[in-house]
């Protein structure tokens, strides 16, 4: 079937009235929470306890990070709105208070100094990996695609501890 070139095609509507949407309220800026009490991602699906910081850097850096959970893992991620990669999620904590730390993780085994055993705060460095130490055998860390960042058990085999403070 063919059109004619001259075809005219008569359309009614009705006018169609557009009321903007209100203007977002703007995000409180993310505050530094002493207490933090979230749902573990790891493969036990496991409840984090409630962390209680002692108020070292180390133990804030924790709490801070405990607030990530369940952010998407993104290679090259530094942020919570893009998601985070392993070095990018300890980066990203350490700024919140103000420690500037490279977005490598074989970098970050040069920053600080090395320490044998590890208190809450502390860099956990494997060949190619950090996460974050969070007491008790356990860390906090953005280990690869498709695992949202999580509190699980250290799993690394000789790690070597970095206190980037």
């Amino acid at each position: 079937m063919q059109v004619a070139n001259d075809a005219r095609l008569k359309i009614e509507s009705k006018a169609v009235k557009v009321t903007p949407a209100p203007e977002p309220e703007p995000e409180p800026e993310p505050a530094v929470e002493t207490t933090a009490s979230v749902t573990a991602t790891s493969t036990a699906a496991e409840a984090t306890p409630d962390y209680k910081s002692d108020g070292s850097i180390g133990a804030q850096a924790v709490s801070i990070a405990m607030q990530y959970i369940g952010i998407a893992y993104a290679y090259g991620g530094s942020s919570p709105a893009t998601g985070f990669d392993c070095s990018g999620l300890i980066k990203y904590v350490y700024a919140q208070l103000g420690v500037e730390l490279p977005h490598s993780s074989s970098s970050m085994v040069a920053t600080g100094y090395q320490v044998s055993s590890p208190i809450p705060g502390d860099i956990v460095w494997t060949q190619g990996h950090v996460s974050l130490y969070a007491g008790n055998g356990k860390v906090v860390e953005a280990a690869n695609y498709g695992s949202p960042v999580r509190y699980t058990e250290q799993w690394q085999d000789y790690a070597v501890y970095i206190r980037p403070y």
